[in-house]
């Protein structure tokens, strides 16, 4: 062993005092007992606070700006894995006509909720479905289907909107950040 310049050396004087003090610690009913219980009760009662706070959406409250608006993704339920999520991806093409090239830029979106109302209204999204997407033979072109309220506006990775059925804990709980309209 490397002795160090200043380091405390164990002798036996020093190890007896460890063992009593451990002794002592073990020992219900000693100061030293009492004070280890304390203690540990409190670590135990913040670490479950922790997750606590954890568990119930406490990371819902990041939040971030949209900054690509060039296409939203509409969620038929709070799920997500990876890059998959049951729904829809929207994205305005201005002027795009069957049989012509789309153009290169899309058109922004402003208003996620009111696009994915909009895509809930006419019956796209069907949250029983694997996929998301509802029998396209039920298309409601009268925008009367119902809208699941309240629906969420998240913000991916990537900058883009998420609309999500839900509060907005769902936001935390799937990893997002809830939408905020300030840029930081």
């Amino acid at each position: 062993m490397n002795k160090k310049p200043g380091s405390q050396h164990f002798n036996p004087e020093r190890s007896a005092a460890i063992e009593a003090l451990l002794v002592s610690v073990a020992q219900d009913g000693t100061p030293e007992n009492q004070h280890f219980q304390n203690t540990k009760g409190k670590k135990i009662l913040l670490a479950g606070v922790a997750v606590a706070l954890v568990a119930t959406g406490g990371a819902a409250l990041t939040q971030l700006p949209v900054t690509d608006k060039s296409s939203i993704l509409c969620f038929a339920r709070a799920e997500l894995n990876g890059h998959q999520f049951p729904g829809t991806t929207v994205t305005l093409l201005a002027g795009a006509r069957p049989g012509e090239p789309k153009p290169d830029n899309p058109v922004p979106i402003e208003d996620a909720l009111a696009a994915c109302r909009d895509i809930w209204a006419q019956h796209v999204l069907d949250p029983n479905a694997p996929s998301g997407g509802a029998d396209p033979k039920l298309f409601d072109s009268n925008f009367s289907y119902p809208v699941p309220d309240p629906l969420t506006v998240c913000v991916l990775d990537d900058g883009r909107a998420a609309v999500i059925p839900g509060d907005e804990k769902v936001c935390g709980s799937l990893g997002l950040a809830l939408k905020t309209d300030t840029v930081r």
